[in-house]
């Protein structure tokens, strides 16, 4: 019985190191799974990781680090944003070699505090997956990292999908688009871009940059019509465009700073000769 188990148990190694070989790559949950390497990983400010990893086998190896991995904080004290990578990266390891990666990912806790440089975190696991989705379609596109963030935002915290906004208006759009089909919402009607800061001290902030709509109306007469955004009391909180319109259907972009207000709920209204032609609310 014993020779049974002694045989059983070196068959299971054996399998184990061949699966791993040098020339093979392995997810990294399954590197975890058959104890293959051990890790830790610890922030380096904002949102960079530190991951060690040491290979436990007699051979080189490669690990994939996919899309849509989240690193769990692991702080005793203080709840840090967890981080999420969006972009997979692979990982290459001599034999019984310890090596440090540094890893960059999103914060996808809106409400909690930076990560700080020095603070644990777990070794992770795949995230849920509205946000597995998001981050393959961000590792198969190209987006600054101010998008990025704002669109993890957008589904880890609810945020607005309006408030997904690029250099590139018509990646911005499918971006966008497919944020909106994953929440199960419409497209957003109007873009806020908005510049994110993650400091390596903890400090998070988020401050709106500016607004932009292209919108339908039908104006029933030839007349000067004005546009402009007012807050929750009804008062004008941005410059009053104003031009001629001729009658019939037509499409307006409106383009404003917004640089300077606050969070909260406004309008932007579109008033004609008589009667507005536009009013919608939006979010900051």
């Amino acid at each position: 019985m014993k020779l049974q188990s002694l045989f059983f148990g070196t068959l299971i190694a054996t399998m184990c190191l061949d699966t791993l070989g040098a020339k093979t790559t392995v997810n990294l949950q399954k590197a975890f799974d058959n104890r293959c390497i051990k890790a830790k990983a610890i922030c380096t400010g904002g949102l960079n990781l530190e991951f060690v990893v040491t290979n436990l086998l007699n051979d080189s190896l490669t690990l994939i680090l996919p899309a849509g991995w989240r690193f769990n904080s692991n702080d005793p004290k203080n709840d840090y944003q967890d981080i999420l990578v969006t972009h997979q990266e692979y990982l290459s390891l001599k034999s019984n070699a310890t090596k440090k990666f540094y890893i960059k990912g999103y914060c996808c806790e809106a409400t909690k505090s930076g990560p700080v440089q020095g603070i644990a975190y777990t070794l992770g696991k795949m995230a849920d997956t509205n946000l597995v989705k998001l981050a393959w379609y961000l590792n198969t596109n190209h987006f600054d990292s101010n998008t990025e963030q704002c669109s993890v935002w957008a589904i880890s915290d609810k945020q607005e999908t309006g408030h997904i906004s690029c250099k590139n208006d018509s990646m911005g759009t499918l971006l966008r688009r497919y944020v909106a089909n994953i929440k199960g919402e419409p497209i957003p009607w109007f873009t806020l871009l908005k510049r994110v800061n993650i400091s390596n001290f903890g400090d998070v902030s988020s401050k709106p940059v500016s607004f932009n709509a292209s919108i339908n109306i039908v104006n029933p007469e030839v007349c000067y019509v004005y546009c402009y955004i007012v807050d929750s009391s009804g008062q004008y909180v941005s410059q009053i465009l104003g031009n001629w319109l001729l009658a019939g259907e037509k499409v307006y972009i409106a383009n404003f700073n917004v640089a300077h207000l606050k969070k909260g709920t406004y309008k932007l209204v579109m008033m004609g000769k008589k009667t507005p032609l536009f009013e919608r609310s939006f979010n900051i």
